[in-house]
């Protein structure tokens, strides 16, 4: 394909990030980075949960403390630190204790209880598979928790080898039968568990293909019943397949809300009444928004209440005591909260330059948010009301605010057919107006996601620093299937998945030329996951790039839909309009596939691939690193051992963030 001259259109908004003196970052430097997570407000409202998560490089491991500080401010206190994947801290109704789940030895991870006050922690219960998510029942007195079910070998069956089992829709790594997950209730004075919920469905366990997640049992205000999001069964390349349920937690009985087979996620009940939240597709298919439905638990009709609000909405959401819901969505290169009434527009909250990662809400209507923008690292901050300015509540990252960071903007421009894109354009720490600067194309994964002006929480991590650090130009284009922009912006990506992508990751290029920023000579493109696959599809049919890096890149629809998992299968058969095997989809499989033209590739490349990734199987690396090794182009192909698809542990992710930066600066010089 020649590179075509694109009329396009430039807004360079007010910059987001101002150069500020001090001492440029490096690789190392993240290493002191503290991530905050899982905010949780006392019962009371008067106390905030969290934890904060760093880097052990001696253990190569991430660990996790638990801690608890005054809504009004102040210091924080340890409650818990040193035991292993501590996770998910939840306050009990009373408010005099938290629940955790944490692994101690050999055993898979258990739920333990702490006293608010300090203490050691206990283990409550004893889950022999380990517990996957857990939520209290409103009086206290019980902890549902989501479990998998024994295995159908039996031990004999083990030690004697008589260990076949059936495949379906699992990924290419299977190695054991696929077992569901099923709801128990663990009585918390007693420790005794009882099973809830039976069967060959599932309580969802894999990564939905489009959006929503997995979420824990919701307990109806009442406490006599337990929303959830049941899969038609265990595999796990059929998290597509999924409803809403209602469970009594008496009998055992349970009901759909609605009349749907897919796409139902994140269920949680209403503060008072019977009201369930949750996430479902705005249409049309299912290459579209996520939106924020209403429904009861006695089923009937639901109400799609955010319809209005034109964003993709992330599992991240919170009921407010007025019956309203706060949620969150990217939003062109940031994310915003805003508050959705059942039965009004949602309008943004105002977090200044701010981007949300996470929200929790009071039982009075505050909100805990952990919060980030390019040169701010992540902190935890309050507002005391919807209508409230976000107040500062932490302080563990100070250290980087002596480090200088580039200057980012938002541009905007226009593909040829019309399409609205937008994206991030980073400048060189030292830039210099009318000088011309070698260009690093970053695409990000999904592609129902987007490139934002986060602090390393983005798939690009400390890349964008480093390469403005290197003296590039960095641009990182929201191609449709975004979705940052609305629906339209990411439905425009169905059916055609290279094509239309290309033209806007080009014409934005083009439009970066036109105000005499690029070097033309020196441009690589880079990207993870369909960045990945965009990386691969650009430099099959462009021929100007300097060099390119291909990070865990689909770059086979065949593959993805027959060997992967994480609704893999869903997403390709929903995106392409059909299976491998269906005429009118058939043909898009192979000319949407950048493995197609792989014989046109010249562009020296970087590959890079989890030895453990079912999201994208290594097959796919496999099959581009051939293709141009085979024809004597330049091409270094990398295996991460263990890791699905993208590094687990931080020497592994630091090592590969350098091999990215040291192939692009070997390439695009000083």
């Amino acid at each position: 394909m020649k590179r075509l001259g694109y009329a396009c259109l430039l807004l360079i908004l007010v910059p987001l990030a101002a150069t500020a003196t001090g001492t440029r970052i490096n690789l190392q430097d993240y290493r002191a980075l503290i991530r905050i997570e899982s905010p949780q407000f006392s019962p009371d409202g008067r106390q905030i949960a969290f934890l904060t998560v760093h880097s052990d490089f001696v253990h190569d491991r991430y660990d996790a403390t638990l801690r608890v500080m005054d809504a009004a401010g102040g210091s924080s206190r340890v409650l818990v630190q040193g035991m292993r994947e501590l996770n998910s801290p939840r306050w009990s109704p009373d408010g005099r204790t938290l629940a955790f789940t944490a692994e101690v030895g050999k055993q898979k991870a258990q739920i333990y209880t702490v006293p608010a006050a300090g203490g050691t922690p206990e283990e409550l219960g004893d889950a022999p598979h380990g517990v996957e998510q857990f939520s209290w029942s409103p009086d206290g007195n019980t902890i549902a928790y989501v479990t998998p079910d024994d295995s159908p070998l039996s031990a004999k069956d083990l030690r004697t080898r008589h260990d076949l089992f059936t495949i379906h829709d699992d990924d290419y790594l299977i190695d054991k039968p696929p077992v569901p997950s099923h709801i128990w209730l663990l009585a918390v004075t007693s420790g005794k568990a009882r099973q809830l919920t039976f069967g060959s469905t599932s309580v969802l366990e894999a990564a939905p293909p489009f959006g929503g997640g997995v979420s824990a049992p919701a307990w109806s205000a009442g406490g006599q019943w337990i929303a959830y999001t049941q899969q038609a069964n265990a595999d796990d390349g059929d998290s597509d397949r999924t409803r809403i349920m209602a469970v009594n937690v008496a009998t055992g009985a349970q009901h759909p809300i609605t009349d749907k087979l897919s796409y139902e996620y994140t269920p949680r009940f209403a503060p008072r009444g019977d009201a369930i939240a949750y996430l479902y597709i705005h249409g049309p298919g299912a290459v579209s928004d996520m939106d924020l439905f209403v429904g009861t638990r006695n089923g009937g009709t639901a109400h799609d209440i955010s319809a209005d609000l034109d964003r993709n909405l992330l599992p991240d959401f919170a009921w407010l005591p007025d019956g309203s819901v706060v949620v969150m969505a990217d939003d062109h290169i940031g994310s915003k909260l805003y508050v959705q009434q059942l039965n009004a527009r949602g309008h943004a909250l105002d977090l200044g330059d701010l981007n949300p990662l996470a929200v929790a809400a009071s039982s009075q209507g505050a909100l805990a948010v952990v919060a980030d923008n390019a040169t701010t690292t992540p902190e935890l901050y309050l507002l005391r009301s919807v209508d409230s300015r976000p107040a500062r509540l932490t302080d563990f990252n100070r250290s980087f605010a002596a480090h200088a960071y580039p200057r980012s903007v938002e541009v905007t421009w226009h593909a040829p057919d019309g399409q609205l894109d937008d994206g991030i354009l980073t400048y060189p720490n030292d830039y210099v107006s009318g000088k011309k600067y070698p260009l690093v194309v970053w695409d990000h994964g999904g592609p129902e996601a987007s490139s934002d002006e986060g602090f390393d929480t983005n798939e690009i991590g400390p890349l964008r620093d480093l390469f403005a650090a290197d003296g590039y130009l960095v641009f990182e284009p929201n191609y449709r299937g975004s979705d940052n922009l609305g629906n339209a912006h990411m439905h425009a990506i169905y059916r055609d998945p290279g094509l239309g992508p290309d033209s806007d990751v080009i014409s934005g290029i083009k439009m970066l030329e036109k105000q005499g920023l690029v070097d033309e000579s020196r441009i690589a493109a880079t990207g993870h996951s369909y960045g990945g696959y965009m990386t691969a599809w650009l430099i099959s049919h462009q021929h100007f790039w300097r060099c390119a890096v291909v990070g865990d890149g689909a770059v086979d629809w065949t593959e993805e839909y027959e060997l992967s998992a994480a609704g893999n299968l869903a997403w390709t058969r929903d995106s392409l309009g059909g299976t491998p095997w269906d005429k009118d989809s058939a043909a898009l499989y192979r000319t949407g596939s950048p493995i197609t033209y792989a014989g046109d590739i010249t562009t020296p490349t970087l590959i890079l691939s989890g030895t453990d990734d079912t999201t994208v199987p290594i097959t796919e690396s496999f099959a581009l690193y051939h293709a141009l090794a085979s024809r004597h182009v330049p091409v270094e192909f990398i295996g991460i051992p263990g890791a699905h698809h993208s590094p687990q542990d931080p020497v592994h992710r630091e090592l590969y963030y350098q091999v990215i930066n040291e192939w692009v600066v070997k390439y695009l010089g000083s």
